[in-house]
């Protein structure tokens, strides 16, 4: 069983904290662009709705483009993580093999 990062093991790579800001930012623009299809639907308009409508047409017009982009920032960014986070976790393997044998 691996053992448990310490507390501040997880924040020491900048690359978990980025990826969490822009996996967030997918999500909320994701959820955003589901939710403008009924502000878009003519037979719901209302006039109180004039906002929202406006959010609506600038999130389907934009909305996908963000959603690459967003997807484009989080693939290198998990990748990134990934190498850096097995590259400390062997240069750990090794110095405790060292403490060990030494």
């Amino acid at each position: 069983m691996a053992p448990h990062p310490r507390k501040g093991d997880v924040l020491t790579n900048p690359f978990h904290l980025g990826l969490l800001a822009v996996s967030a930012a997918f999500v909320l623009t994701a959820l955003a662009y589901l939710a403008a299809g009924p502000a878009l639907d003519p037979a719901r308009s209302a006039p109180q709705a004039g906002a929202s409508r406006r959010a609506a047409l600038w999130l389907d017009r934009y909305g996908p483009r963000l959603l690459a982009a967003e997807l484009a920032l989080m693939l290198p960014a998990s990748a990134l993580m990934i190498l850096i986070d097995g590259r400390r976790d062997r240069a750990r393997r090794q110095a405790r093999e060292r403490r060990k044998s030494g």
